[in-house]
């Protein structure tokens, strides 16, 4: 944006996959929401009963949250996203030993801004790195979302987080 002021959840050097992450802000939106989760956990939510996710950049700052800093929630989300080739998220994964959230993620084909192969690329390296993937390729939809693509996620979602069925107090 050559300096100008926008409303992002981190910074870029520039909107593509082949250059290097702006970490600093990365990890710094990743304690905001660091501290969402704990606050949540606090309040009685189960970590497993957590799922995160977003949009382009949201998606993207979820892929950081979930397989950095929570590997331990019920999944990640990520529509019309990707990651750098060298990112942190890669780079943590080649440690990890631990399970790790599923992930739900959708691109559409014409999508000029994020190129729908820089999204199947980062589904590709997440599941060669342990990572269980769902994608979904959206054919003639741009940078965008569409009723068929939500359908599909809120199918994911309720299957990851069913309903919970309460118990009668004696």
């Amino acid at each position: 944006m050559n300096g100008g002021l926008s409303n992002v959840w981190f910074d870029r050097y520039k909107i593509s996959n082949d250059c290097p992450e702006h970490l600093e802000s990365i990890d710094s939106m990743c304690q905001v929401l660091e501290n969402l989760i704990d606050e949540e956990v606090k309040n009685g939510i189960k970590k497993n009963r957590i799922l995160v996710g977003g949009f382009s950049m949201g998606g993207c700052m979820a892929l950081h949250l979930a397989f950095r800093k929570h590997r331990d929630l019920a999944g990640v989300f990520a529509l019309s996203s990707f990651l750098n080739k060298t990112s942190a998220v890669y780079q943590a994964l080649q440690k990890n030993e631990d399970a790790l959230p599923e992930l739900f993620q959708c691109h559409g084909t014409t999508d000029e801004l994020v190129l729908h192969s820089w999204g199947e690329e980062t589904n590709s390296i997440l599941k060669s790195l342990g990572v269980s993937t769902t994608f979904h390729s959206f054919p003639n939809l741009y940078h965008e979302l569409n009723r068929t693509e939500l359908e599909k996620l809120k199918s994911w979602i309720l299957e990851k987080l069913p309903k919970e069925i309460e118990t009668p107090s004696e």
